[in-house]
């Protein structure tokens, strides 16, 4: 079979608009519907192929002309697609399909699926809502579900008279059926592809519009939650001119609804106009809550809205360009937040980010940012960080090396030559080289279609400085990651957009195989080869020249200090260079107060913590302790007037590993302090250190600390405050606890939540093996329950059984996936094995050390 063509639909027949009309059925959870599609015929045909799971067809009819036939019905579900024949063939010109279908209203996340919530007064709610990217259009109606099948969609819903019913364009009329039921009815959209339709359907409020100059933008939420829809307003406004105005081009629909649902499988989905969320990212309110959780909700929001262009008015011709929307809607994310609130310093932080990138990419079953898809499962597998964070790493280079108003310029062609439309990578590289007159198509191809990156190695003879590259991996013996070297998805060399700082000049240069040399004006200039800090490589500098940049540490600018800490790191995991390398920079940052560097300090101390046995775990306390004292000590446990803008995070970044790493009596008492007094509702705890005190409180708390945090999640005033005390509540040590949080996984806990819980509990030093344990035991009914892109987000936590307690179920683990396969992600779960293996090797290289 020629598989490359097998999951691929004919284009004897294509679509040009859809006219679709749904009923949603909250007792029985499913739903009937009828369409009537305008086609195109390609060429004469007998037959026309379609998409359809999980679906009932209960007649279909194709009409030309004056011609009326009814339709043969062949399903095959495992290609979840639908064949109609008829014995008159159709001539190349237009037709119109009629076809009526049933559904389920399934509770699975995906396609048209049904979301319960518990209402004012107690009673069991439901809304009838979709996601269908990438290819669950299919199971809500029968259809053309390839990305370049773009139509217009002229949408009829049938609701309940008391129910909210909202898609992708605005109302044009409602009208009483009789029973209960109303239809109503929306205006056409603009050509798009399947997965971005939207319908919803239930007992929801909706906002009064606020007008962002013609489009109307609108919240939608549960009843009561009206209180938590203004700051999302603002965002979203803020996001929609800023957009508008950077890329030159209208907005592209007629109206913004933004709807939170209570279960969502993603954190949001971009369908036009109708943009879907988790509620914890899109209702908040700002007086209770911290700056990372607003910051969260400005970059989704920004994000979805982004969108709007890259993606919804231009989207990909197919699944393996999915980077072009996503690692560009990332981008242009980090480009609304930063103007937001330019004192959130997003491009510095956006290093974590791209820190997570760099450890899937420096594993030998990384792959590259686009790949050939297959088969609908190849195309979930792509929405990970090597999509996201590393497409948008490698743009920001891009736009770096290019600048920014050339890359802008390149970008807005792009729209406009694609508007409407789709297109492909090379569509984006012509673009940027028609207005830069550069070679991009031959700079990026590395970036794009190899996976892995360089470290750039850094030397000096006094007078001058080397520059060379080579591939970056964690594993040199890549039988560790148990597969052949030719199996390895890592790239051999790049050319590498580099600006090096020589002292007082800068030098830009595109670095391919052969190393270059420098000439030095004094042989003690300060020399950074990764000048701002926009490249996607790490560094690595000999002795000498490290010497010089961590006694000069403050002369860097914020990110340039945050990739140094973040190449040191890695380089120690990778085992090129001693751990006490990594004890030197902390002693070097001493004095530092940014956030984003004293973060990764903190999680290598706390790796370090969960490697160590009892008789070294106190000596990683006291050097935790002896490097975050002085910082606790500037900062406080209270924020003060006039503070300067992230001193909150760094705050809670510190109590917490004080409290869980450092086992420090004195800050450990504090939190307990401050949460009896959250108990006895004598104050609040500051909502910028909250989740910070309340993991301190549950890492040495008891039955009855468990019981308050249960009771709060129950109860939450604020959807971030509900996940606040679920997160805490896998931070407990006590086994019965921990017990109890796995089982409320299989339960209570949203199913959207449960996986992200129990990768939290596989991270723990006594809660790992009995997470594991009970993956191993219920891995059926969670595979059943948990929605297929969660479950290798859920694994994604063995990483972390590294601890005396742990290290030996490797074996077990592996054994274990050779005869239960996942729903989805299979490479996402080698990445984490091939990740467990780096920090088996770590953890060896680490006893045996002397520290």
């Amino acid at each position: 079979m020629d598989t490359s063509t097998n999951y691929r639909l004919p284009r004897n027949i294509v679509p040009k608009k859809y006219s679709i009309r749904l009923r949603p059925d909250f007792q029985a959870f499913t739903f009937a519907g009828a369409e009537s599609i305008e086609l195109e015929v390609m060429e004469a045909s007998t037959f026309v192929t379609m998409n359809a799971a999980e679906l009932e067809i209960k007649s279909a009819r194709v009409v030309q002309a004056e011609n009326s036939q009814n339709c043969h019905v062949e399903l095959d579900a495992e290609l979840e697609r639908v064949t109609l024949s008829f014995d008159l063939a159709l001539a190349p010109g237009n037709a119109v399909l009629d076809i009526e279908f049933m559904g389920s209203l399934n509770d699975q996340l995906s396609g048209f699926y049904r979301s319960k919530f518990v209402g004012e007064n107690g009673e069991e709610l439901y809304i009838a809502t979709t996601q269908f990217e990438a290819t669950d259009a299919r199971k809500a109606f029968p259809c053309f579900d390839e990305p370049d099948l773009k139509a217009v969609f002229s949408v009829q819903l049938d609701a309940p008279l008391n129910y909210l019913a909202v898609s992708n364009a605005p109302e044009s009329g409602s009208v009483d059926l009789g029973d209960g039921y109303k239809r109503v009815s929306f205006e056409d959209t603009i050509p798009m592809s399947t997965y971005l339709l939207a319908f919803i359907v239930g007992p929801l409020e909706a906002s009064e519009p606020y007008m962002s100059g013609s489009t109307p933008i609108r919240i939608i939420s549960k009843p009561g939650q009206a209180h938590l829809h203004q700051y999302a307003k603002e965002v979203a406004a803020h996001a929609l001119e800023f957009f508008t105005a950077w890329f030159s081009i209208p907005y592209p629909g007629k109206k913004l609804d933004l709807i939170a649902i209570p279960d969502f499988a993603f954190g949001a989905m971009e369908n036009l106009g109708a943009v879907t969320f988790r509620e914890t990212l899109l209702l908040v309110d700002p007086a209770r809550s911290s700056r990372l959780e607003l910051e969260r909700i400005v970059d989704v929001i920004s994000h979805e809205i982004a969108h709007m262009w890259f993606g919804d008015l231009v989207t990909m011709k197919w699944w393996n360009g999915l980077w072009l929307n996503e690692a560009f809607a990332t981008f242009m994310e980090l480009l609304a937040t930063d103007d937001f609130s330019p004192g959130w310093k997003r491009w510095v932080s956006f290093g974590l980010s791209k820190g997570a990138a760099f450890a899937t990419d420096g594993l030998h079953n990384t792959r590259p940012i686009e790949f050939t898809v297959v088969k609908p499962s190849d195309a979930e597998g792509m929405f990970d960080v090597l999509t996201y964070e590393k497409g948008a790493s490698v743009l920001r280079m891009l736009e770096r090396y290019l600048g920014p108003d050339t890359f802008r310029a390149g970008i807005t062609h792009y729209l406009n030559s694609h508007k409407f439309a789709n297109a492909e990578t090379t569509d984006l590289w012509n673009a940027l080289e028609e207005v830069s007159n550069q070679p991009i198509a031959e700079t990026m191809r590395d970036w794009v279609f190899q996976g892995g990156y360089p470290i750039i190695r850094v030397s000096t003879n006094g007078s001058q400085v080397t520059i060379a590259q080579e591939p970056f991996s964690y594993l040199s013996d890549i039988s560790k990651a148990k597969i052949d070297k030719s199996e390895s998805e890592i790239g051999e060399t790049w050319k590498v957009p580099i600006s090096v700082r020589l002292g007082s000049r800068e030098q830009k240069l595109l670095l391919g195989s052969e190393a270059v040399v420098l000439d030095l004006e004094n042989s003690s200039d300060l020399v950074v080869a990764n000048a701002g800090g926009w490249g996607f490589f790490r560094v690595s500098y000999d002795k000498e020249l490290l010497a010089r940049i961590l006694s000069n540490f403050p002369k860097l600018n914020d990110l340039e200090k945050f990739n140094l800490a973040s190449d040191i790191w890695a380089q120690t995991v990778s085992l090129r260079t001693e751990v006490e390398s990594f004890f030197d920079l902390i002693d070097a940052i001493a004095d530092e107060n940014d956030s984003n560097l004293w973060e990764v300090a903190i999680s290598a101390l706390y790796l370090m913590d969960l490697m160590s046995p009892a008789g070294r775990r106190d000596a990683i306390a006291k050097r935790c302790r002896e490097a975050l004292a002085p910082v606790l000590e500037r900062v406080g446990f209270e924020a003060q007037d006039g503070e300067k803008e992230g001193t909150s995070r760094l705050r809670a970044a510190v109590i917490q590993s004080m409290g869980t790493t450092g086992r420090d009596a004195e800050t450990i008492a504090t939190c307990k302090d401050l949460f009896v007094r959250e108990m006895s509702s004598e104050s609040d705890i500051d909502p910028d250190i909250v989740s910070a005190v309340l993991s301190v409180v549950a890492a040495n708390g008891d039955e009855a600390d468990f019981a308050f945090m249960v009771d709060r999640y129950r109860h939450p005033s604020t959807p971030q405050e509900e996940n606040r005390y679920l997160m805490a509540l896998a931070r407990f040590e006590h086994h019965e606890l921990i017990k109890k949080v796995l089982s409320m996984a299989l339960g209570e806990i949203r199913s959207q939540n449960g996986p992200f819980v129990i990768a939290s509990l596989l991270s723990g030093r006594e809660s790992g093996p009995l997470a594991w344990s009970f993956i191993a035991q219920n891995w059926d009914a969670l595979v059943e329950r948990f929605p297929d892109n969660t479950i290798p987000r859920m694994l994604s936590g063995i990483t972390a059984l590294v601890s005396d307690e742990s290290h030996y179920l490797e074996r077990e683990i592996r054994s274990f996936f050779d005869t239960h396969a996942i729903p989805t992600g299979e490479k996402s779960l080698k990445q984490t094995l091939e990740r467990y293996a780096v920090n088996l090797a770590f953890r060896k290289a680490f006893l045996d050390s002397e520290f």
